[in-house]
């Protein structure tokens, strides 16, 4: 503001005090830190008052409770299970007492601390609070929802959000069935409900100061007090029908990240609870101290303190809430507690702050020994000077835990706990971090003991941090590792900027270097080149050539609609000269080439690159040059019809010499003749000659439309005195004619060659025909084209840059293995790989059209090099690039791939597959135990597993924690997910008949998108005998059966998140609802059913669990591909592979289709959250979306749980709409179009008309490009 030269301003208001402590002189630090003067308003002080509404305080007495009044019978039967629980029973003893550890076996013994024992007992002191709270109901409800709630979670081996283990969830289960479900859980409509007078005396509150402006806050002390509180409000008959309760309490991040048995409180409920009271959709709050402050609450009328406030600064923001005007704050207390209502309230506050400042007195204490205490550690990075000090470790620690991979269910901070020795009065500090952080740095502790907790979190946090720096994870800043490599930003800057065009070199041109070789060569070689015809050889030439040429596969050449040869190329075994004679090879070109392309043959240039000549009737050049040249007259061939392809071009000579092709001559009489004739008639003629006009074509390389072979093959009839015919065959001269696309053939060879002796060359190409196959991209118009072997390589690269990163870094989590995988295979990234490699000059991307081309001649091609550039997409250049490790991978398997990944990627270290694999299997730990149920899961999915913690790893949510705690799956999940890639892509490109690469595409889309393998997650099943908890409806009492149950893969999952277990049984839900129709759509069904599986909605965890064991199957196997295929068998995707293969399925999302229909009408799509707040409890949040095409709806789809479902439906509704609507509009357009399309691709016969061709076939690649682009982005999605 300084430098815009604006004054600052002088007024800072303060809605509260600055200062609330003891010190006299706090006030003038205050204003010497901000350089300023402290004022309260003394002017308009009578008027400022009238809005500051100052509540009505209120103490509310209550009696002390009756025990026999508020007895629990719960709390009795549970005290009685804490004090008979065996100790020698715990499974966790159990464990302790067979691993041979006596001294731990005996500690844990004596202090009884295992989970179960420590389980038991919080539930019970709980209870115990709560039952002198709030009476013998509530106590009982508290009792009974937490046991039922904990038998009610069907796990397999883990409950609930706690890792407990199978055998631990049965030893709990056990301990519980002496409980009773008492009466009271239900709340029975009736007043006598073994209440404390505590809790009457607050309904009858409630029920005098509600009224309909009523909003009121209720501030309890525990998380349990709030969930009972709000459950009896919501139910006793006098509050039920006047009140809307909500809750608020805060998110627990405690030191064991484990919750209990005892929780109630469930977070999500409370989304919506503070816009619900502002919304007056509830009118009362009960809330832990968390709303005191920081959080915008709406003004209140009553607030109520269930307990005393804690401190001076608790009560006054408390009293703060109750802001409207004539409120009241009521405070509630015990008789006989030393605060009755005969007390002045300036009394209590004076009360309240002297107990304030006393805590203040432990505050000051604890900063002072904090200061004392700053120990001025250090850490210093040498090569950068970064430091990171005690001081600031903790942040640092929390940034780092930020950058984890954000998940839904689990809390990524770092958490802390403290270990005290009361005896020297020191303490000392732990730091747990994420699972999905690796196990050598997941935890640490601080190096010494402290006086205070926060220094010793300061030195734990230092030496974590410095742990995460020397396991490489974090940079030489001591920063997280970035997401890009900066150097690699930089240098893809001017790519990035191009919107995803770059300039790079011109195409290579092999013919310079032919010229340079017939400069040296003494002996040149010498090649047949076969002209076929339905299997006949119907021409023989020769070539010469001044090195050996490469091996040519056969081209087919075009002739017609109907008829076409295929070009034989090959060595010849026997030389048919002796002496060459280069100057007569150079005529006989001349000659050939004159005869077709006499305008653009240089007269008297004989240096052609290539030399031909017929193999027969040439022995002598000279006397086969002087029969061949010039032309005679026609009237020695009448009626001679036999040999017509001996007989030379036919030339009209009123027409400047039009070459033709001759059929036959006759006569013909009067009568006949002016029917026959497309012109006049020359007078005294009855001799004609019967031809056609040779094509303009000069290309033969692409097939001839039938209507315009139709036209061009029509006959015309000549008068015979107006001909000429050539004396060179016109078998030669057709020859001629091929000339430019046998160049072309020969010139795309030469690339080739020279590609795989060069940049290649360590890979030892055997069959170039796959490298050029792989640098022809789609616009240039050859035979073949990169996008099949593209999809190939793009799957290769894939797979050998997971396994290789991830075993290179061991201790990375999967947000760097993705971040670094992303960016070496990322377009931007393979597009610079092929300019630094000189890869883009070997691309081929003009179309041959033969329009515009000319004959070569060498001393030309010696000239100076232009260096000409040519534009290009980024995408091209990588598809080129993964082009080429297809080709590889076919050419010479695995190992090629590897050595061509090194040319393209050299920042890596790329060791074969085996290698890697072996690396990462010996990391495993292999002293994690997996729980004995997991045999199941291997029957389940096939596998037997040599290194079972991989097991273990695949199936641990990151939200886990407790005993056994492997690392979550995300790393598995990582390279799983490459290796289902490359399982279905090879299976797709393997298949024959060959399919197109858009149907690659949509297939591979298809079977890896999350919510299909979400689906075939919960359908592959196994029965299994479990214990099950059964509640005696009569009694009340729990007990435990052995049933069977269907388990499948997730049921395994290990996680120690509530909410995963909640998203399960939601997901489940609509699982069964919808198996059915999606089980017939799968199996029967003519479309991929993404509608309903869109509305499944599954967690991401489905897909990833299956991804993770499929990574787990791939290392324990070392890479066996017919073992992960096995897996694949087993959920059924192998088997709908082969109905989608099959083509009778659909496969084309509904939003591209509604791409298609529309044409080139713009497609909009509408997306809103519906606002349905008395459903939103029992419904959730629905979505709906409308689509509009060129700017009318033509779709719209509710109620839908995501906004893939609903812009998924919408599509779906459009589509069917447009294609019901009549045979007009957008259909009809897209026929016109298609017309438009096919007939600009014809052949023309103008060179204006060849230049659009080109320009559109080019269009037509970048459109192609594009959808191709939105096909791939689909199928990452």
């Amino acid at each position: 503001m300084s430098s815009r030269n604006l004054e600052l301003p002088h007024i800072l208001g303060l809605t509260a005090s600055p200062v609330i402590n003891k010190k006299e002189n706090g006030l003038q630090t205050i204003e010497q830190n901000m350089d300023s003067i402290s004022r309260t308003p003394r002017v308009n002080r009578e008027e400022l008052l009238r809005y500051v509404h100052q509540p009505t305080m209120i103490a509310l007495s209550f009696q002390p409770s009756d025990p026999d009044r508020i007895y629990s019978c719960s709390l009795g039967r549970l005290a009685k299970i804490h004090e008979n629980l065996d100790i020698e029973q715990d499974p966790k003893f159990i464990k302790l007492r067979s691993s041979g550890d006596k001294k731990r076996t005996q500690q844990v013994r004596l202090n009884k601390k295992t989970y179960c024992q420590d389980q038991v007992k919080k539930l019970h002191s709980m209870a115990n609070e709560i039952n002198q709270e709030m009476g013998g109901w509530a106590a009982d409800y508290y009792i009974n929802h937490c046991v039922r709630k904990f038998l009610d979670c069907r796990r397999v081996d883990f409950v609930n959000s706690d890792a407990l283990e199978d055998q631990e969830r049965l030893y709990l289960m056990k301990a519980f069935e002496g409980l009773e479900s008492p009466a009271g859980k239900y709340l029975p409509l009736r007043d006598d409900l073994r209440l404390s007078p505590k809790v009457c005396g607050l309904i009858e509150t409630l029920v005098k100061e509600v009224n309909s402006q009523f909003a009121g806050l209720v501030f309890v002390k525990t998380r349990a007090a709030v969930a009972i509180l709000a459950h009896l409000l919501s139910n006793h008959p006098s509050t039920k029908h006047m009140i809307s309760v909500g809750t608020f309490v805060g998110v627990s991040n405690n030191a064991s990240r484990k919750s209990n048995i005892g929780e109630l409180a469930d977070v999500r409920e409370q989304a919506e609870t503070l816009n619900d009271l502002r919304h007056r959709r509830k009118n009362l709050i009960i809330a832990t101290s968390v709303l005191e402050e920081g959080i915008d609450v709406s003004a209140c009328n009553v607030v109520i303190c269930f307990e005393k406030p804690q401190s001076l600064k608790s009560f006054i923001q408390r009293r703060g809430r109750a802001r409207k005007s004539s409120s009241k704050y009521i405070i509630m207390f015990e008789e006989g507690s030393g605060s009755t209502a005969a007390q002045t309230w300036q009394e209590l506050e004076d009360n309240l702050k002297q107990i304030y400042l006393d805590d203040m007195r432990q505050i000051e204490e604890i900063q002072r020994l904090e200061a004392e205490e700053d120990g001025g550690r250090e850490f210093v990075v040498e090569s950068t000077g970064a430091k990171i000090t005690l001081q600031d470790a903790v942040q640092h620690l929390y940034h780092f835990c930020s950058t984890l991979p954000a998940t839904q269910y689990a809390d990524l901070r770092p958490v802390f706990t403290y270990e005290e020795k009361n005896i020297w009065g020191v303490v000392r500090a732990k730091v747990t971090l994420p699972n999905c952080v690796d196990t050598s740095v997941r935890e640490a502790q601080s190096s010494t003991w402290w006086k205070t907790e926060k220094s010793a979190k300061r030195d734990a946090a230092f030496e974590a941090y410095v742990a995460l720096y020397h396991a490489g994870l974090v940079n030489e800043h001591l920063l997280p590792l970035v997401e890009y490599d900066e150097a690699l930003a930089a240098a893809l800057s001017p790519i990035q900027k191009r919107n995803g065009l770059v300039n790079i070199a011109g195409q290579f041109n092999p013919w310079q270097e032919v010229a340079v070789g017939w400069q040296s060569v003494s002996d040149p070689h010498e090649f047949s080149l076969f002209l076929n015809a339905s299997g006949k050889k119907m021409l023989h030439m020769r070539f010469l050539f001044p090195f050996p040429l490469p091996k040519i596969a056969n081209l087919d050449i075009y002739w017609s609609a109907v008829e076409s040869f295929q070009a034989e190329l090959r060595p010849t075994d026997q030389k048919s000269y002796h002496v060459i004679d280069t100057d007569a090879l150079g005529r006989i070109n001349e000659l050939m080439l004159s005869s077709v392309y006499k305008n653009k043959v240089q007269p008297d240039k004989l240096d052609f690159p290539v030399l031909f000549w017929p193999a027969q009737g040439c022995e002598d050049m000279r006397v086969w040059l002087e029969k061949s040249r010039g032309t005679r007259d026609i009237y020695h061939l009448e009626n001679a019809t036999d040999h017509a392809k001996d007989i030379g071009l036919v030339r009209d000579m009123l027409n400047n010499g039009m070459p033709h092709i001759f059929y036959g001559s006759e006569y013909c009489p009067d009568e006949i003749l002016m029917e026959k004739l497309v012109g006049g008639n020359t007078p005294g003629e009855r001799f004609y000659v019967k031809a056609s006009k040779l094509t303009k074509r000069s290309d033969f390389m692409h097939p001839v439309p039938l209507d315009q072979n139709l036209k061009s093959s029509k006959h015309t009839y000549l008068p015979a005195s107006t001909v000429q015919v050539d004396n060179l065959p016109f078998a030669i001269s057709q020859f001629a004619m091929f000339v430019p696309s046998i160049m072309h053939r020969i010139e795309t060879s030469l690339i080739t060659q020279h590609l795989c002796a060069g940049l290649l060359s360590s890979l030892q190409f055997k069959d170039l025909h796959l490298i050029t196959t792989a640098i022809s991209a789609s616009v240039a118009r050859e035979a073949t084209n990169y996008q099949r072997l593209e999809f190939l390589g793009d799957s290769c690269l894939k797979i050998y840059t997971s396994v290789n990163v991830m075993a290179h870094h061991l201790t990375w989590h999967e947000g760097y293995l993705s971040s670094k995988k992303d960016h070496l295979v990322s377009n931007t990234r393979l597009a610079l790989a092929a300019q630094h490699t000189g890869l883009d000059k070997y691309i081929l991307t003009k179309p041959f059209t033969g329009r515009k081309w000319k004959p070569l001649y060498n001393a030309d091609l010696l000239g100076p090099d232009l260096n000409s550039t040519r534009e290009i997409s980024t995408k091209t250049l990588a598809d080129v690039v993964e082009a080429t490790i297809g080709a590889a991978f076919l050419d010479g398997g695995p190992e090629k791939v590897i050595k061509c990944l090194s040319i393209f990627l050299p920042e890596i270290r790329w060791l074969p597959l085996h290698e890697r694999l072996q690396t990462l299997s010996i990391a495993i730990d292999p002293s994690i135990d997996i729980p004995a149920q997991f045999v199941h899961l291997e029957v389940m999915i096939g596998h037997a597993f040599d290194t079972k913690p991989l097991l273990l790893e695949a199936l641990t949510h990151v939200s886990h924690i407790g005993p056994n705690t492997a690392p979550s799956y995300e790393r598995l999940e990582f390279l799983g997910d490459s290796v289902l890639d490359s399982l279905v892509s090879t299976a797709l490109f393997n298949h024959s008949p060959d399919l197109s690469h858009q149907i690659m595409h949509l297939c591979r889309t298809a079977l890896v998108n999350a919510n299909f393998l979400a689906f075939l997650c919960m359908d592959l099943s196994k029965p299994t005998l479990r214990m099950e908890p059964v509640e005696d409806k009569t009694t009340g009492q729990f007990s435990t059966i052995e049933t069977t149950v269907q388990q499948s893969i997730w049921h395994f999952m290990r996680f120690s998140s509530y909410d995963v277990a909640l998203a399960q049984q939601r997901c489940l839900t609509r699982f069964h609802q919808l198996r059915p129709t999606l089980r017939t759509a799968l199996d029967q069904g003519d479309h991929y059913p993404w509608l309903l599986l869109s509305q499944l909605d599954a967690d991401k965890f489905f897909s990833d669990i299956i991804e993770s064991v499929l990574g787990a199957i791939y290392i324990d196997t070392l890479g066996s591909v017919p073992a992960c295929q096995a897996f694949l068998d087993k959920l059924g995707i192998s088997t709908y592979l082969a109905r989608l293969i099959g083509g009778d399925v659909k496969i084309l999302h509904p939003k591209e289709e509604l791409g298609r229909v529309a044409g080139e009408e713009k497609v909009k799509y509408d997306v809103w959250v519906e606002d349905r707040e008395a459903e939103m409890v029992a419904r959730g949040r629905e979505m709906a979306a409308r689509v509009f095409v060129g700017g009318r709806e033509v779709g719209r789809y509710e109620g839908a749980k995501s906004r893939i479902e609903a812009e998924t439906g919408a599509a779906e509704m459009a589509v069917n709409a447009l294609r019901a609507e009549s045979t007009g509009g957008a259909l009809r357009k897209e026929n016109v179009k298609g017309v438009c399309t096919k007939a600009k691709s014809g052949i023309a016969e103008e060179e204006e008309e060849e230049e659009e061709e080109e320009e559109e076939a080019e269009e037509g690649e970048e459109n192609k490009e594009e959808n191709e682009g939105k096909i791939e982005e689909t199928e990452n999605q």
